[in-house]
């Protein structure tokens, strides 16, 4: 299976044309600027017209549609295309999960506090996952923001239960535009594909990964 991965395109998803061919294109969120439903619209007709065979994605920080209207987001998805929200899908046989959550980061979107609170949704991931798509990173992986300190800021709680998941493959994600890149560790392929960068410039190509 031919994965393309992709996250952060704020709006720019049209400046990636034509995407690498694949089988599966996986976005992990951050499709919107100022999260309205019109921009969901015009990112999800772009979306379900790609000629992947299939189109999954989770909603990001950005995505408030998909958080305070989810019922009209929702019914924007058109068909041929796989919206995550705590939930999973098996294509070809692999299982994905996908969430949007991320721990609290101003006052964005899909929010939860450290701690129990998002523990609880990362404990919702099936044990047989094999490829996890988060809007937000683990701790201590593709997770650095910039300056002096090069604060970690990731998910400690999705960390560990990353690492309890005895058959994952793959984990996708963005956020954090400046660490875009890939890193494996342990088995386990981590992608930061964030298209956009720290000034939100669309610099970055979308990932391609090969699941044998």
């Amino acid at each position: 299976m031919r994965l393309v991965l992709l996250s952060d395109t704020h709006n720019h998803h049209a400046s990636l044309d034509p995407l690498p061919a694949g089988d599966v294109v996986l976005h992990a969120g951050d499709l919107t600027g100022r999260g309205t439903l019109e921009e969901a619209r015009t990112f999800l007709g772009w979306f379900a017209g790609l000629p992947h065979r299939h189109k999954v994605f989770v909603a990001g920080n950005h995505d408030f549609c998909f958080e305070r209207e989810a019922r009209l987001a929702e019914a924007l998805v058109p068909a041929g295309v796989t919206y995550l929200r705590d939930s999973g899908v098996v294509i070809d046989g692999v299982r994905i999960w996908g969430s949007p959550w991320q721990p609290w980061f101003f006052d964005w979107a899909f929010n939860l506090e450290r701690g129990p609170e998002i523990a609880e949704r990362w404990a919702l991931i099936p044990e047989e996952t094999e490829v996890l798509v988060t809007h937000g990173p683990p701790q201590g992986v593709l997770d650095a923001v910039l300056g002096r300190s090069r604060e970690r800021v990731g998910c400690a709680d999705l960390a560990a239960r990353v690492a309890e998941l005895p058959r994952l493959r793959l984990h996708a994600f963005g956020h954090i535009h400046e660490e875009y890149g890939m890193e494996e560790r342990g088995g386990v392929r981590f992608v930061n594909a964030s298209v956009c960068d720290v000034r939100y410039v669309p610099g970055n190509r979308p990932v391609v990964v090969e699941l044998g």
